[in-house]
């Protein structure tokens, strides 16, 4: 399957409608220049009011391809504005990687992105618990990635780059 009919099942299968062009929201601003152009960015919010689905789940989820490496990435990010609780991002990011699972074809190799960004400072007893969380997609753990909201200097790419070294 070549990688652009890999984007084109995922976007099928989450409906054009719950797709939008920005990873930001809630209060947040994420900048994404220099994020891949062949990219979908889910509104996972929508995706859970337009199918009536109840639960946790984390605010957006960008997929693109890794050419590199020849892997689909799959980067759930959860917007927080106001304080971060640590359990509360584990759970909701999590949620997003069970639910990014059911999207991806199966045969496809993939990695996961993991990412909260906050706009307040994270209280000094939440830093080390989200230090320790893990985040599980497809067998494998990934650590929760931390940026600021509104930073201008390329925040999700930053990421983006650090966590595919």
């Amino acid at each position: 399957m070549e990688w652009s009919e890999v984007l084109d099942e995922i976007r099928k299968r989450v409906g054009e409608e719950n797709l939008t062009n920005s990873c930001g929201g809630e209060g947040c601003r994420v900048d994404m220049t220099d994020v891949p152009r062949e990219r979908i960015v889910v509104d996972v919010e929508r995706v859970f009011q337009v199918n009536r689905r109840r639960g946790k789940r984390c605010d957006r989820m960008l997929f693109y391809v890794d050419t590199a490496r020849s892997k689909l990435v799959v980067v759930l990010i959860e917007l927080k504005s106001g304080n971060v609780n640590a359990r509360k991002v584990s759970e909701q990011l999590q949620s997003g990687a069970n639910f990014a699972s059911g999207l991806v074809p199966p045969d496809i190799e993939t990695t996961c992105i993991p990412v909260v960004f906050h706009g307040a400072r994270i209280h000094d007893a939440q830093l080390p618990k989200l230090k320790r969380a893990e985040i599980r997609f497809h067998r494998r753990t990934f650590p929760i990635w931390k940026r600021k909201c509104g930073r201008r200097t390329k925040n999700l790419a930053s990421v983006l780059k650090l966590a595919s070294a």
